[in-house]
């Protein structure tokens, strides 16, 4: 017992926190036991992949302070990614024989947190609103729509994944209302970067189901395209998410200009001047914490209007990151950031089994729309994602 209990209810802990992420009960709390537990009681078993991406990732991070025009705020950015680097570190370095059920059970504990922690946050909002606010809805107070609806997918695609391993029906029904909870969630939140992903999401998760073994493949395609139909039918019909879908189509037709009265997301804006940032130096960065302080100085050069309700603004009257994780890497670290960037995630994505996959995959896409590495949740969640490589370190023997 002594063996199996330790590391397994500090990884309980971790995977609990993360979706709750209470204000004054940090997930990190959760990531610093579960890595001590892998210290204390982890045998050497190095993944020399896992560890060279780690490092050569930490090291340009820290080389690339010695360039930088703001030392102070790279140091900052360093800190900012410990969690990551040092959860690669000792995952891959160190690991501790258990059983697989374990892992699994942690991937399901996570997924049952959040779906506890979402629908706390949908009943506050229905108690305060009288209707589900989705501007204000915030898992635990901290997590904000788009690292909601990353969470909430993240939970789908592991609730999803044990329907398959599993002989009892109830449970199957109980896990299939779950996930269809999950969606909707996603759906109501509208985040935009995965209504778009989700369909394309649950397309190749069913052509990777009916390449498997699964019992019934016509089913599963029926399921899978119920779903689809369902999804864009809510996208369709919701006025919060068909009001985005047409914010987006807006958008989309105004990115060269303002066209009918209406004017382009400002993500366009910070992409577009975070690009001639990085042109400074392609090769190297502008070093390690200077990009937002060099995009929020270009940004003083933009006379695009923004309005948040009624009330107009411009950028620079704004700190911003450049909402995008490659770009970001990009501008601060250059060609040699992104290419050790891809190299973490590529050995993140390989070396995970199952639900994991489609989890970093999800933090990737998501990435594109958000500078997932410059908030906290982003950090923690990666870092979970990085924890499950332990699974197959220690399942090697059973595989």
């Amino acid at each position: 017992m002594q063996n199996r209990s330790f590391l397994f209810y500090t990884g309980a802990v971790s995977a609990i926190l993360l979706p709750f992420s209470f204000e004054w009960l940090s997930p990190l709390y959760g990531l610093i036991l579960v890595g001590i537990a892998l210290l204390l009681q982890g045998d050497l078993h190095p993944n020399k992949w896992l560890l060279l991406a780690s490092a050569a990732f930490l090291d340009w991070e820290l080389i690339s302070i010695w360039w930088s025009t703001h030392r102070s705020e790279g140091w900052q950015d360093v800190i900012m990614i410990l969690p990551i680097v040092l959860m690669g570190l000792i995952v891959g370095s160190k690991s501790k024989e258990v059983e697989v059920k374990m892992y699994r059970n942690w991937a399901l504990i996570f997924a049952y947190a959040t779906v506890a922690a979402w629908s706390w946050t949908v009943a506050e909002s229905l108690f305060k609103s009288g209707w589900v606010q989705y501007n204000d809805l915030e898992l635990g107070g901290r997590l904000g729509i788009h690292y909601q609806s990353l969470y909430l997918l993240v939970a789908a695609f592991i609730l999803e994944a044990s329907l398959w391993d599993s002989a009892n029906k109830k449970y199957k029904i109980l896990h299939a209302l779950l996930i269809v909870w999950l969606l909707f969630g996603c759906i109501m939140l509208s985040a935009r970067i995965h209504l778009l992903l989700l369909p394309v999401f649950i397309l190749v998760r069913t052509l990777d189901l009916l390449q498997g073994k699964i019992a019934n493949k016509k089913k599963a395609s029926l399921w899978a395209a119920g779903i689809i139909i369902s999804m864009v039918t809510l996208m369709a019909v919701l006025p919060g998410t068909s009001r985005r879908l047409t914010d987006l189509k807006n958008e989309w037709r105004s990115m060269d200009g303002m066209v009918d009265g209406k004017q382009t997301n400002h993500r366009i804006y910070l992409w577009k001047y975070g690009w001639n940032v990085a042109n400074k130096s392609p090769i190297i960065g502008v070093g390690n914490g200077a990009g937002d302080e060099l995009l929020h100085e270009a940004l003083q050069s933009c006379d695009a209007v923004f309005y948040k309700k009624k009330e107009p603004y411009y950028l620079h009257e704004f700190k911003y990151d450049f909402h995008n994780m490659i770009l970001q890497n990009f501008a601060e670290g250059g060609i040699v950031g992104v290419i050790l960037l891809l190299f973490l995630f590529a050995v993140g994505f390989l070396q995970s089994q199952g639900s994991w996959r489609y989890a970093w995959a999800l933090f990737f896409f998501t990435g594109m729309t958000e500078s997932l590495l410059e908030r906290q949740a982003g950090v923690f969640l990666l870092a979970f994602l990085i924890l499950q490589i332990q699974t197959r370190n220690s399942s090697t023997k059973h595989r």
